[in-house]
């Protein structure tokens, strides 16, 4: 069988079926940059789509994901998927706790630990972060315990 061409139309149309599956009416615009998709969906039904914390929009942006690599057999992508603008939002707010805690890091000259952070959130407050020129951040513990320090540039 031969494998279909990975654009736009191809992510519209796959994440279109496994929300029509779902039965929730909505609305889908796919944007790209590079070889990176950018799903945005727009729902009456936003909450049930984004589930508690995230976890229904984070299963989405999987299925999706391997939906695509199954049907192009490249998985030389990534797929960001946000429903009303959660992500964005969550993710402004992770920017902006990574500021505050870098402002309290730089005021007292102590480290500050931010806890109970998924992987790709702690990337965010990583990132965020990155060229501060006062303070650096390490992700420290395993599993459940993982969390990020926020300390004074060595």
């Amino acid at each position: 069988m031969a494998k279909a061409k990975l654009d736009e139309n191809l992510v519209a149309e796959s994440i279109r079926e496994i929300i029509e599956k779902l039965q929730v009416p909505a609305t889908i615009e796919v944007s790209r940059q590079d070889s990176i998709f950018f799903v945005d969906i727009d729902s009456e039904d936003s909450s049930l789509l984004i589930g508690k914390h995230g976890v229904n929009l984070e299963s989405l942006q999987f299925i999706l994901a391997v939906r695509l690599k199954t049907l192009t057999g490249s998985d030389d992508f990534e797929i960001y998927v946000d429903v009303g603008n959660w992500r964005r939002k969550k993710e402004e707010k992770l920017r902006q706790m990574a500021l505050d805690a870098a402002q309290r890091v730089e005021s007292e000259n102590e480290p500050q630990a931010i806890y109970n952070l998924t992987n790709s959130e702690r990337r965010v407050v990583h990132v965020a972060l990155a060229d501060h020129p006062a303070v650096e951040t390490i992700s420290e513990g395993e599993g459940e315990n993982r969390h990020i320090i926020v300390k004074p540039r060595s």
